[in-house]
């Protein structure tokens, strides 16, 4: 290895890592020492480790140990900041998300760790460079708000981007296209420009420091700031690393740097992008900057064939040695990259999308600012986006159109969510404008907080309003909000009833102009009240809104509503997947062949519709076709790369297929896309449930309360956890607070189930008949009556209630006789009534056909235990045990004798 010229080099104290010591890269002073300031100029210098052994240094954060938060979720710091979270550490400190109560949004808090706390002198000097950065007002660059101290800890707030650093993209994807490195390089020099414009050079420009949001929008961070160590990784044993990698060669020698400096960074990383890998491309431990200066650096097409010749010349020009043969500005770059660009278009033109059908679309587009984006919904967003021209940078306004608020009769009920759903579609199809999916946003009541739905949906605006209906007239009132809860529009109408629908379309562009909008070209007439009532029940039934899933009923909706109206793609598309999910409840193989053929027809109709793509990949998955379904579901992510519901509809795919590694991957991937948002927690903790891993459920259920502390729903799952978990007295002030809530059936029912495992029969009955009374129609919650009152002896009111248990689950059990769940429970029923020759074969069925699910092992256990087959209850408690299930099996009073057998002994242990 050669000596770099101006450094010298020592071991550490633990003789592992090699410190190379380098001149100061502000003002080239020699010997500075890491992370600590310049003794000439007095400002943070620049640190580098050789790292020659594959084992870290454990010394402390610096060298990797993960830095342990100062301050927990929801601790104060100062009068202004509430922490929500630490989201990294370096060298400089800690970076915490935490909300600004003094601008009302989620920021950026940068702790400068104590031991870099400045003199007054070079305070004041960092304090300008903050001042000229909170000058640069680009969308491609963080905003920085505040520099302050508090109890002696300087901080520094600036913009929270919820995305993924550029280096974390390029990791996981291994290369960009030229297309999409062209995009973001497009941002990355608008960026630089205003930069550049106010007198700035960035110094630090690398992969870590721009960040990538989920739309594919660029923006450059820490521009101005010292550099930042504990920001390096590894890249391969005995690799440089960190900024070195990054810097021009005038930087590393300590030269005076300017814009040009930038200029050759930014190649290093466009080539990075486009390559893979870091010029020259050999993998070798020294960066191009600090080779000799006739070493050859190969073009990027060497490693990648597809980056044309135009690309290889713009990024050699970058990463020429001489400043003055590099591009003189970023604008001078940018337009270069614009020129590739449109060649590229040239040359890889692509055929023609499919016409798109008369009548709305239906498209869901991308939803920007909610979430670390997943790694596929990234690298879609940017193939598909169009670079901003950077004389006219604008982000994409982004919106949730709420449910209203509703008076009138009943039967006009419906009436609150379809005008939401027709203004959002109006609406998405705007330009520059993106809008919350309809099945997240009607998670929302029509009074919510305006502030909370706004952050827990990602979106700067929420549109909210009322319908009252009166015999022949309705009178509409909408407002449109800032994220901040601030009106910035408002109307009301009155209109005749039958003119509804054509008076939101009006209404929505008057929204399009309160938000600086054009509106669209008309598409032609709305969709018809009817055939918008019939496919909002349809998705009501399919996926449990307001009522139990019902995929009988939801095939009925669809069809009804794709009859009303032949070209309604979206009808066809759910009438695929409730013919999908019927057919995994019957086995029928016409089921599956009739929902290809819907599948196929809503793409025919609508070819860029995303829940037509959802619904073939769906069932060429279920056909055994995966890398067909692989296709259809980036296909359909493509269309709408920040639905999260997507996301959510692929892992319910993925799980009920038993394929549960794809289904967590897809449901995490809903909550990269809405970190804010409760309900992609709520579904990965149910499937947690599900799959026995309660601990983990646990915890995302907890974080539903957080997320949403006046909804029943977190408390009342996080008790369901607890009470499969046996932690009975916990789960009580959950259900306690979740009935304050809201007086539902189901908290009854588990609050009934905990008084029951403790004992306490006659209040056990009390919940239980609170919970019938309360409009429970489930066969659990009468079994639940019946099981309390054969305990209590009073066996008239408990085979009065079993008979209703046994009634309800035979019903259900015709239109879907593949539950194993709740044939199970009918066993028990059975068995509390003293059928036990009915019992038995219940639950022999409910065993072959639950595939060791933790919840029907558990119901079969008890079933067999209370018709005294004990080595038959042992085995199937045994299972449930080893599916993760424990619930009242150390209370159970039909249990006794199971728990004495040595079996279950060990396993409860």
């Amino acid at each position: 290895m050669r000596i770099l010229p101006e450094c010298r080099w020592r071991f550490s104290p633990e003789y592992r890592n090699l410190q190379l010591h380098v001149n100061c890269a502000l003002c080239g002073a020699p010997d500075v020492e890491h992370g600590g300031l310049c003794p000439a100029c007095d400002r943070l210098s620049s640190f580098f480790t050789l790292t020659l052994d594959p084992v870290r240094d454990t010394t402390g954060p610096l060298h990797g140990e993960a830095a342990k938060p100062a301050f927990a979720p929801g601790h104060s710091f100062g009068d202004r900041y509430t922490i929500v979270e630490l989201v990294g550490a370096g060298g400089m400190g800690q970076v915490y998300k935490a909300l600004d109560k003094q601008l009302n949004r989620t920021v950026a808090l940068k702790l400068i760790r104590p031991g870099l706390q400045m003199k007054p002198a070079s305070l004041q000097r960092f304090r300008r460079e903050l001042t000229l950065a909170q000058q640069v007002s680009h969308p491609n660059v963080c905003r920085l708000h505040d520099l302050g101290e508090v109890e002696g800890a300087l901080y520094i707030s600036m913009e929270f981007i919820h995305g993924q650093a550029l280096e974390d993209l390029m990791r996981s994807m291994g290369h960009l296209s030229p297309r999409q490195t062209i995009t973001l390089g497009r941002q990355i020099c608008a960026g630089l420009a205003a930069v550049h414009a106010r007198d700035i050079v960035h110094r630090d420009l690398k992969p870590g420091n721009v960040m990538v949001d989920r739309t594919g929008h660029a923006v450059l961070m820490d521009f101005g700031m010292a550099y930042h160590p504990g920001d390096e990784k590894l890249t391969s044993e005995g690799s440089v690393l960190g900024t070195l990698a990054y810097l021009s060669p005038e930087h590393a020698r300590g030269q005076t740097v300017d814009v040009r400096s930038d200029i050759y960074t930014l190649g290093v990383i466009l080539y990075e992008m486009l390559a893979g890998r870091r010029p020259p491309g050999d993998d070798g431990p020294l960066p191009l900057a600090l080779r000799e200066v006739g070493e050859r650096c190969s073009p990027p097409s060497e490693f990648t064939p597809e980056v044309p010749a135009v690309l290889d010349t713009i990024v050699l020009r970058c990463l020429e040695r001489d400043p003055a043969r590099r591009f003189a500005t970023a604008a001078e770059l940018e337009q270069a990259l614009a020129q590739a660009g449109t060649a590229l278009s040239t040359v890889l033109m692509a055929a023609p999308p499919p016409p798109r059908p008369a009548g709305r679309s239906w498209r869901r587009r991308a939803l920007a600012g909610a979430g670390v984006v997943a790694l596929l919904a990234a690298a879609i967003a940017l193939s598909r986006l169009v670079p901003p021209a950077p004389s006219q940078p604008a982000r994409p306004v982004s919106l949730a159109v709420l449910p209203l608020a509703y008076e009138g009769p009943r039967d006009s009920a419906y009436l609150k969510d379809i005008v939401p759903l027709v203004m959002g579609e109006a609406l998405r199809s705007a330009p520059g404008i993106e809008v919350a999916p309809f099945a997240s946003s009607r998670g929302f009541g029509p009074r919510e907080d305006v502030r909370s739905v706004a952050r827990q949906l990602g979106v700067t605006h929420v549109l909210s309003g009322r319908l009252a209906v009166a015999e022949s007239r309705a009178e509409l009132a909408l407002s449109l909000s800032g994220s901040d809860g601030k009106a910035l529009w408002s109307e009301g109408r009155q209109v005749p009833a039958t003119g509804l629908l054509a008076e939101a379309d009006r209404l929505s562009n008057a929204v399009l102009g309160a938000l600086g909008r054009r509106s669209p070209t008309p598409k032609g007439p709305s969709r018809s009240a009817h055939a918008l009532e019939l496919y909002l029940q349809g998705q009501t039934f399919l996926e449990g809104w307001d009522v139990e899933r019902n995929y009988a009923r939801a095939e009925e909706a669809f069809r009804a509503a794709s009859a009303a109206d032949e070209a309604f793609a979206p009808a066809r598309a759910g009438l695929a997947l409730a013919l999908f999910r019927l057919y995994r409840q019957t086995n029928d193989a016409r089921l599956i062949e009739q929902a290809q053929g819907q599948a196929e027809r809503a793409l025919a109709l609508a070819p860029s519709l995303p829940e037509g793509h959802l619904a073939q990949g769906v069932i060429l998955l279920a056909r055994g076709r995966s890398v067909e379904a692989t296709t259809a579901f980036q296909r359909a992510e493509a269309l709408a790369p920040a639905d999260d519901n997507v996301c959510r509809q692929i892992a319910r795919a993925y799980e009920t297929l038993r394929r549960p590694e794809d289904a967590e991957r897809m449901y995490q991937r809903a909550i990269d896309l809405r970190p804010e948002y409760w309900e992609n927690y709520n579904a990965k903790a149910a499937f947690h449930r599900r799959t026995g891993q309660l601990e983990k459920a646990g915890t995302l259920f907890s974080r539903v309360i957080e997320l949403r502390p006046g909804s029943d729903t977190g408390y009342l799952n996080k008790a369901g956890v607890l009470l499969w978990a046996g932690q009975f007295e916990a789960a009580e002030p959950l259900l306690i607070t979740a009935l304050r809530l809201n007086p539902s059936a189901e908290a009854h029912t588990n609050l009934g189930f905990v008084y029951y495992t403790l004992g306490r029969y006659e209040e056990a009955a009390r919940e239980y008949r609170a919970a019938t009374e309360s409009g429970a129609t489930q066969a659990e919650a009468f079994g639940s009556l019946g099981d309390a009152y054969r305990q209590m002896g009073r066996q008239p009111e408990a085979r009065e209630a079993y008979g209703r248990a046994i009634a309800l689950a035979e019903d259900r059990l015709r239109v879907n006789a593949k539950d194993a769940g709740l044939r199970a429970g009918l066993a028990m029923f059975l068995a509390g009534s003293g059928a036990c020759g009915k019992a038995r074969g219940e639950a022999q069925k409910a065993a072959q056909e639950s595939g060791a699910d933790a919840e029907t092992e558990y119901y079969v256990a008890v079933a067999f235990a209370i018709c005294g087959d004990r080595a038959l209850a042992v085995r199937h408690t045994v299972r449930a045990l080893e599916a993760g299930s424990v619930a009242d099996l150390r209370t159970n009073p039909d249990l006794r004798e199971v728990r004495a057998d040595p079996a279950v002994r060990r396993r409860l242990k």
